[in-house]
């Protein structure tokens, strides 16, 4: 508009000064209104402009360390779908990391250098990098593991400009979970994904917590999903009576990769996300990714850009309630009987 008004204006001003003969002074005057006129519009251009500005177009990125851009049903699109609900001058965009470490580094270290209001970061891997190269922008994570495991101190308020929500829950409560499905359990193999940073956490609290309640265990380790297979075999060789597997989509997306030979072992299948049991697992005590988005990180989020609080004031935040996820299909093909009290409480998968 700036470069539009100062071209009409040169125009009219060349028109109106070359050799005033043959232009009357009812012509010179008409000119004179146009100019004001578009002086006018200009003037109420950048009073819009800035009005708009004063209330509040707040920039907001999405940060996924994960590869699902294309999947509508995200916990990025939910954190999105629920922030839109609650203010409409919003400008939000998402990104992923496509699970790799260096692209990951770039891509946050740019949305730092671009003065947004908040960046809001999706899973332990992103945590660990946004908290190592984000130096100016209010940031605010969710889907991550213990953060005193992923280099965080304290769970109160940790300072600089960082804070968030936590999926965790103790790996001893999980099992304490699965004893009331399986009184008798004394023997558990635990299944790791090498390349998800939930395993720092997880792997050493699933010794700790096995060594504290007595019940024998087998770790096993793995890359890929196609090693899931053979992991559970030599599991199931070890005589475990159920297999675990730890916070990894690699993990609870590829069930079926071994969900058939532990059904003719007739060992269960346990998971540390709620995705698992939809795909195969007998059952899950979980943090709901979505009620903590509602409950939790939206709160914290209109604080960070309607109140210009710092997030790094704001202690890590935890569900105090935790959803249990049954899957009765599986609990009858392995002809095992869910407590009544149980399911009451579960959300049941079929």
């Amino acid at each position: 508009m700036a470069q539009e008004f100062e071209s009409s204006y040169q125009y009219y001003y060349l028109d109106a000064t070359s050799g005033m003969s043959g232009i009357s002074r009812n012509h010179s005057r008409q000119m004179d209104l146009k100019l004001m006129r578009n002086l006018f519009y200009f003037l109420f251009t950048l009073i819009v402009v800035a009005n708009a500005s004063y209330a509040g177009e707040y920039r907001v990125a999405i940060f996924d360390f994960d590869d699902r851009l294309d999947n509508k049903y995200t916990t990025a699109k939910y954190i999105e779908r629920q922030l839109k609900k609650k203010m409409g001058e919003l400008e939000l965009a998402h990104y992923s990391g496509k699970e790799d470490v260096s692209n990951s580094m770039q891509i946050l270290k740019k949305l730092d250098s671009e003065g947004l209001d908040l960046i809001i970061t999706i899973t332990s891997d992103a945590l660990i990098i946004a908290s190592h190269v984000v130096k100016k922008t209010p940031t605010l994570f969710t889907n991550v593991n213990n953060p005193k495991h992923l280099g965080f101190r304290t769970l109160g308020p940790p300072g600089k400009n960082i804070s968030g929500v936590s999926y965790y829950i103790t790996v001893e409560k999980q099992l304490a979970f699965y004893k009331k499905i399986l009184p008798d359990l004394k023997h558990v193999g635990f299944i790791f994904d090498s390349n998800n940073k939930s395993k720092k956490v997880e792997l050493p609290e699933a010794r700790m917590a096995c060594e504290k309640m007595g019940i024998a265990y087998n770790i096993e380790v793995i890359s890929s999903k196609m090693e899931l297979e053979k992991a559970a075999s030599r599991l199931i060789l070890d005589r475990v009576e159920a297999i675990v597997i730890g916070s990894s989509g690699m993990l609870y997306n590829n069930i079926s990769h071994f969900k058939d030979v532990c059904n003719q072992a007739r060992v269960q299948i346990f998971s540390f996300n709620k995705e698992g049991t939809r795909n195969g697992a007998l059952a899950s005590l979980s943090s709901d990714y979505e009620l903590m988005v509602d409950k939790l990180l939206i709160p914290m989020t209109l604080a960070v850009l309607k109140e210009g609080k710092n997030p790094g004031d704001f202690p890590i935040a935890f569900l105090k309630e935790n959803r249990i996820f049954v899957n009765v299909a599986q609990a009858e093909t392995l002809n095992i009987k869910i407590p009544a009290n149980i399911l009451e409480k579960a959300v049941i998968v079929r």
